[in-house]
């Protein structure tokens, strides 16, 4: 049987992605939902999208559903609906989903000793001290991404006009830089700043989030310039050598 394409291979063999469109405080964006195939042919669903027939299909042909990530408080709508499908799989995220969400019932954090000596093939690091989003981002060593939702984000000329329009207002387009309600919402702290630093001592090759294209070029100072107005000044010349 043929399967649907609807999953883009990034790391033939181990990641694909998927986009769909979603409305979001009036522009529509490119939201992605990651795929990582661990051992054993187990999948592991990052932001899950719309669990259609030819969505099932395609994931059906790579493995099986295990793992349902909610990365953070905000990309959960669909993870009810995914759950539904796939029964024996454990929706992993924050407990703070649940109260944006009755219908998303999670399993176990992302810190949660089950949930890492399941999946030795991600490492987890919470961004701390950025409770507005509540949110774990995922290291895959074997092929050096980082997987996260709304850690980054950017506008392109693949975009809805609508963003274009905003992103260019707003200094997101053809720039990566944060969410500009995570800018809003966070200050300065140590927290945060290790939490980056952290990141930006992984061997990053690309930065997959869910709302910007493929991130390949300097990941890692693109993920420090973004995040550069969350570190303390005392911490900033420091940090600036990692």
């Amino acid at each position: 049987m043929a399967v649907p394409s609807v999953f883009e291979a990034v790391v033939p063999g181990s990641i694909w992605v998927t986009e769909r469109p979603v409305w979001f405080s009036g522009v529509r964006l490119r939201s992605r939902t990651t795929v990582v195939r661990l051992s054993g042919d187990a999948l592991w669903v990052h932001s899950p999208c719309t669990p259609t027939d030819d969505v099932c299909a395609a994931l059906d042909a790579l493995g099986e559903v295990r793992w349902i990530v909610v990365p953070n408080r905000f990309h959960h709508l669909q993870a009810p609906a995914t759950a539904a499908r796939y029964p024996n799989a454990l929706v992993v995220g924050p407990r703070s989903a649940e109260s944006r969400n009755p219908h998303v019932s999670v399993a176990m954090g992302a810190d949660d000793p089950a949930y890492v000596r399941s999946t030795p093939e991600l490492i987890s690091i919470q961004l701390r001290s950025v409770p507005f989003l509540d949110e774990t981002v995922f290291f895959h060593p074997a092929s050096g991404s980082l997987i996260a939702a709304d850690l980054l984000l950017s506008a392109c000329a693949r975009d809805h006009w609508t963003w274009r329009i905003a992103a260019r207002i707003c200094g997101r387009y053809g720039r990566v830089r944060t969410p500009p309600d995570v800018r809003m919402y966070t200050r300065a702290s140590t927290a945060v700043a290790e939490s980056i630093a952290q990141m930006r001592a992984l061997p990053l090759q690309r930065i997959l989030v869910a709302h910007a294209d493929p991130i390949t070029d300097r990941p890692v100072q693109q993920l420090a310039e973004a995040w550069r107005f969350a570190i303390p000044s005392h911490l900033g010349q420091s940090s600036a050598t990692l």
